[in-house]
């Protein structure tokens, strides 16, 4: 359910990076074009080819990372911890985390093969600083997955740019990705503190990159 449930919201986030500042100012629209553009884009991976799993990696980092919110994401899977750490430690967990979800994010794409999403008509989000999109992942014979898309708004930095969305969370059938994983992570920040896990964290990248 994981991989599977990953393996969508990168599907559904990822776009050229040209057309970014034409959707992102909405997050239904944002979905509703990246979802369009992402999986023939995605079909025309040659998954037997020797640099596959490099042109995935590179489409995470070029299309799918600019579209998540990993900085405060991090911040909400540290939690109450946060209050324990410095801003250097908030610094390099963020670039761990990053990382993290990188490594993750290639090994659903991985798996991608052609799945369907349905998503929820475009409604008004004037007024709103965090909105939730649902749809739903469409895989065969097996019964619909119902997704719930976490996005926040940043505001406008001038009076040229607008309003830009970023997804930070997704719900699978209820259950929040960051919430599993921040209560992943205080078990292991009580147990390894937020210097062991962060070390934990960049061994794990360091593997995943090694294993390519």
């Amino acid at each position: 359910m994981f991989i599977r449930s990953l393996m969508l919201v990168m599907s559904l986030l990822l776009s050229a990076s040209a057309w970014a500042d034409e959707v992102d100012d909405n997050p239904y629209r944002l979905m509703a074009y990246v979802a369009d553009q992402t999986f023939s884009r995605l079909a025309e991976v040659d998954r037997e080819a020797a640099d596959a799993d490099q042109q995935i990696e590179d489409i995470v980092r070029e299309q799918l990372m600019p579209h998540i919110d990993y900085r405060y994401a991090s911040f909400v899977v540290l939690g109450k911890q946060i209050k324990k750490t410095t801003k250097e430690q908030r610094s390099e967990f963020t670039a761990a985390f990053k990382e993290y979800l990188v490594s993750t994010y290639k090994q659903a794409l991985g798996q991608y093969k052609q799945q369907q999403v349905t998503i929820e008509p475009e409604r008004s989000v004037e007024g709103k600083k965090k909105v939730g999109v649902k749809a739903q992942f469409i895989d065969g014979e097996r019964p619909p997955i119902k997704l719930e898309f976490k996005f926040r708004k940043l505001k406008k930095k001038t009076e040229d740019s607008s309003d830009r969305w970023l997804a930070y969370d997704l719900i699978a059938e209820g259950v929040s990705l960051l919430s599993t994983k921040q209560s992943e992570m205080d078990s292991l920040i009580r147990s390894n503190g937020i210097d062991g896990v962060i070390k934990l964290l960049q061994d794990k990248n360091f593997a995943a990159h090694e294993a390519k």
